[in-house]
């Protein structure tokens, strides 16, 4: 029989990986910001990040590359809102690619994640906020290559 592997839960890896980094930073259109994987329906949240697995491809015995949407909120209003907006999702955009080469520390799993490859496959892109159509929220993705373990 071949080996096989377990993977982590990739959404939870990134939410994990964003929470922590985001309460580190200083600029004040990242404070506050709440970071999940669900949105409740019909309801479009001020501050928020979505993160939620499009898909991907398991690269070889131990490692899996899941596909990994960010689905970027501000709360409209004023003025500097929408640049908000848009400097936030750099900001995300960023700090998933600077989980190149960390171990991320999740609950449930054995041991820390090991986060070894990013690749971005959209970069920020300002869509239709699917609660709203008036409002526009930032969407970008990347897959991040995950080290599982043993089954």
């Amino acid at each position: 029989m071949d080996a096989v592997a377990l993977f982590p839960d990739a959404e939870l890896v990134a939410v994990t990986w964003l929470r922590a980094r985001l309460a580190e930073r200083g600029e004040p259109y990242a404070d506050g910001v709440t970071v999940g994987t669900k949105v409740t329906p019909g309801s479009s949240p001020t501050k928020f990040v979505r993160i939620r697995r499009l898909g991907g491809v398991q690269l070889h015995e131990v490692a899996d590359s899941p596909r990994l949407q960010a689905q970027v909120w501000f709360q409209p209003g004023a003025v500097t809102d929408e640049k908000n907006r848009n400097d936030l999702a750099q900001l995300v955009w960023a700090l998933l690619r600077g989980i190149r080469g960390q171990d991320v520390t999740v609950p449930g799993w054995p041991r820390p994640v090991t986060c070894y490859r990013v690749a971005t496959f959209a970069g920020p892109t300002p869509v239709p906020d699917p609660a709203d159509s008036a409002r526009t929220i930032t969407q970008l993705t990347v897959e991040i290559g995950m080290r599982g373990r043993p089954a």
